[in-house]
């Protein structure tokens, strides 16, 4: 450490003054001894890094160097216990695809391309990051003009992954891979019409067991509202089928699939608007079977009271519905109901498009990013209307691409926690709220960062147990873990 000399005497009342200020927020910050901080951790020269989460008595994070690979691990008091590179993987031609971490066990899916030929591997490494096992689980060949373009999706608990080569466009070459067995449950290729990636695709969801779901959606609009439909595409070991769900009474605004792997059901929730597509009036509801049984649509309407309270403003005729609402997340009750968590967000670019005359780095324009009030919707297996509750936030950021904005969802068997951070700045507070089963809250303030060193980006964060979660801060190029208890 540098020796910095006193330029001037300093008043000793307001040193104390401060220094006891400081004290005091760091003390509201860890006075509930719920809050591990890691030592910073360079980012220099990282592509990108994964939270692999909790394997024995250590925490893990992979780390993307581009052409060296690695993984670090802490202790319960997040201190650094070792570091190891991963030699056994390549280091020219790689893009590593997805780390998913297990029970006993994690997995490291990438792409290698060498002499215009594509393949797709599976490392699997035990806690200590030592090689237990490895696999090729497709060769593409050598396609020199259509090279491989893959996207992997994951199951709900992480065991079930499928790959998808998206460089085709008149075909769904897919590939799904069980990670426990080591072993590739079936590889497809289903013809598609020309147009059929022209449709819009709405969502995509992996079942445990290897089902994959691809929905699709055609005619949303007020002109060809009879024949406004969702296409479910279902493929799975044995077979696929095409199951159409008719919508011919309303236009849809946004919508999520999810597989129900506890009930044996498909899931799609999402937000509608009776005439102007830009405002939606109320949810609905679809439950879909993969066996192929008539699926069924319910719709629930929003009160104004729901719609006053999201807009803070009283409800006219003319400004009915709700605007810049997306859906965030869809969570799946026991029962076979589920509860709908969507946000209210918007991007302004501004420029000299806009009139504005904003610009940076000579042809680069400034972004705003606006992300405020969650609204939670509970639905009864039947779709009916549980409860509707409005959890009021207010985010700002400007050409960050919203990284330290929305929020994250720590679930327990009781209650439900929306953790987020309360403005885009360097020092900030972070608040949580708490929902019961019943859609009652409390805003609880969770910590501070004043003098931390801390941006949190909860969006990215990772629930560890039913009392932890591990969220990572990027403060000026460096990389902190932050173990939270509860």
């Amino acid at each position: 450490m540098k020796n910095i000399p006193f330029a001037r005497q300093i008043d000793v009342s307001r040193f104390f003054s401060l220094l006891f200020l400081l004290f005091c927020a760091i003390g509201q910050a860890y006075s509930q001894g719920n809050v591990l901080v890691s030592e910073p951790i360079a980012l220099r020269n990282d592509y990108g890094y994964e939270l692999i989460g909790r394997l024995k008595d250590r925490i893990l994070l992979f780390r993307d160097k581009y052409d060296e690979f690695e993984v670090q691990a802490f202790d319960n008091q997040m201190r650094m216990s070792w570091t190891r590179k991963l030699e056994d993987l390549e280091k020219s031609g790689i893009q590593i695809l997805a780390v998913a971490g297990g029970r006993n066990d994690f997995s490291v899916i990438y792409k290698v391309r060498k002499r215009g030929v594509t393949t797709l591997r599976v490392h699997k490494y035990d806690p200590g990051a030592n090689l237990i096992d490895s696999m090729t689980v497709k060769n593409y060949g050598e396609r020199v003009f259509s090279p491989p373009a893959l996207d992997i999706m994951l199951s709900e608990d992480k065991n079930c992954l499928i790959a998808i080569n998206t460089a085709e466009r008149t075909q769904l070459e897919s590939t799904c891979f069980m990670l426990d067995k080591m072993q590739v449950l079936w590889d497809k290729t289903v013809q598609l019409e020309d147009n059929y990636f022209e449709s819009n695709i709405k969502s995509m969801t992996l079942s445990n067991s290897g089902d994959f779901f691809l929905v699709t959606e055609t005619n949303n609009r007020r002109a060809k509202l009879e024949a406004h439909e969702f296409q479910i595409l279902h493929v799975y070991t044995t077979a696929d089928r095409i199951t159409k769900v008719p919508l011919p009474d309303f236009l849809t605004n946004d919508v999520r699939f999810s597989f129900d792997n506890l009930n044996r059901q498909l899931v799609g929730v999402g937000l509608y608007a009776d005439k102007n597509r830009e405002r939606a009036n109320g949810i609905f509801y679809a439950n879909v079977s993969p066996e192929g049984k008539a699926p069924s649509l319910r719709y629930e309407p929003f009160t104004d009271k729901v719609i006053s309270i999201l807009r803070r403003k009283d409800v006219e005729e003319d400004t009915r519905g709700i605007s810049d609402a997306d859906i965030r997340q869809v969570v799946l009750r026991r029962d076979g109901g589920a509860l709908i968590v969507a946000e209210r967000h918007h991007e302004i670019q501004r420029g000299t498009a806009a009139g504005r005359g904003f610009w940076r780095d000579g042809m680069r324009m400034v972004m705003d990013f606006y992300y405020d009030d969650l609204l939670l919707v509970a639905l009864h297996p039947t779709g009916e209307m549980h409860w509707t509750t409005v959890l009021h936030k207010k985010q700002y950021s400007q050409d960050d691409e919203a990284t330290f904005s929305s929020y994250f969802l720590f679930m327990t068997p009781e209650k439900l926690h929306f953790m987020f951070n309360d403005e885009i700045k360097y020092e900030n507070t972070c608040s949580d709220y708490v929902v019961s089963p019943v859609g009652e809250f409390d805003r609880n303030s969770l910590m501070n960062t004043f003098g931390q060193n801390l941006r949190l980006r909860f969006r990215d964060a990772l629930q560890l147990s039913a009392n932890e979660c591990l969220v990572p801060s990027e403060f000026r190029n460096k990389l902190r873990l932050v173990l939270l208890r509860f």
